[in-house]
């Protein structure tokens, strides 16, 4: 009977272990479904890395996009203000703001349209003080032979404002303070009785210039203002230390406008001496030497036609004239 029983009980104890076991507890379908769950959270988390990236680059790409963006407005604002300074109505950084003097001592001989008394023969002298000021595009100038690349041929004393300016254009509103020439060149200008005041429009183009006046208005004139214009270019060339110049020019004044007399010298005329419009035409040719830092010397021979009114006018046969002279410069 011992013999019986013990097998059996150890058959049973064997039977109860392998029931108790856990690997055989184990339902294959949970198995399953451990795995099944395993593998979808590690989809759902390859989704969500893949979703992460695919967010990261698609904010990438906005971000460069934006900055792409932000950078083409700061370049077109760039060059908007660029452009902007190109063409300057700012007062406060006008280029052409600052301040020249010259004093000079000139000799010259030659015609004289308007004094009937004067010796052709004779040498004149002077003393000629020119100048500009220019501030905040506020200016005051009085034009002269030792600043004929500054001025214009038919430039005269002037204030005004500087209202536009670039690398080659300025333009200028301006009224004279006088009718009367530059020293050394009087006697072969034509004044006139009143001042006037209008536009000027100056252009710089490389080693030359070109220049346009245009004033229509006047309020010393008789009745109408009349209208009175000019044209004029002038063109410089260096040879070592030695400047030359070279201006012609054409110069128009309506019937309106009044000369000064003929005859009696710089005395106003009669409203009758003005019968139609005239047009002269003037020719300079100079040279400039440097002595020192200061010191300049020039030599100049300028021509003069008279406008047909004017010649109507005279009891003599002159209808053109010259001007020939040296001068001495102290500029500062």
């Amino acid at each position: 009977m011992k013999n019986i029983v013990q097998p059996l009980l150890t058959s049973l104890v064997s039977a109860s272990f392998l029931l108790t076991s856990p690997a055989l507890l184990a339902d294959p379908h949970n198995e399953k479904h451990e795995k099944h769950e395993k593998h979808e959270k590690h989809e759902k988390h390859e989704k969500h890395e893949k979703h992460e990236k695919h967010e990261k680059h698609e904010k990438h790409e906005k971000d460069a996009k934006h900055q792409k963006h932000d950078k083409h407005k700061e370049d077109k604002t760039a060059d908007e203000h660029e452009h902007d300074l190109d063409i300057d109505f700012d007062f406060d950084d006008n280029p052409r703001d600052g301040f020249y003097l010259g004093l000079s001592a000139i000799t010259t001989s030659g015609d004289d349209f308007y004094l009937s008394d004067h010796d052709d023969s004779k040498a004149d002298f002077d003393f000629d003080v020119s100048y500009r000021v220019q501030f905040l595009g506020l200016f005051v100038e009085s034009p002269g032979l030792s600043s004929r690349r500054l001025h214009g041929l038919y430039a005269t004393p002037a204030w005004g404002i500087n209202f536009f300016s670039n690398d080659i254009w300025s333009l200028d509103l301006f009224y004279e303070t006088s009718t009367k020439g530059i020293d050394g060149l009087e006697g072969i200008q034509n004044r006139r009785k009143a001042k006037r005041g209008g536009l000027r429009a100056t252009g710089y183009f490389d080693n030359s210039q070109l220049q346009v006046v245009f004033t229509p208005y006047s309020p010393d004139n008789a009745e109408s203002d009349g209208i009175e214009a000019s044209l004029s270019y002038g063109h410089n060339w260096q040879f070592k230390n030695w400047n030359y110049y070279a201006n012609v020019g054409v110069h128009y004044r309506s019937e309106e406008i009044l000369d000064y007399s003929l005859e009696q010298g710089y005395i106003q005329t009669n409203e009758e001496y003005s019968s139609s419009d005239g047009i002269s035409t003037s020719a300079e040719i100079g040279l400039e030497y440097p002595l020192t830092s200061d010191w300049v010397f020039g030599s100049f021979v300028a021509y003069r036609t008279l406008s047909d009114r004017v010649e109507d006018s005279r009891t003599d046969d002159v209808s053109d004239g010259y001007k020939a002279g040296f001068l001495l410069t102290y500029v500062f």
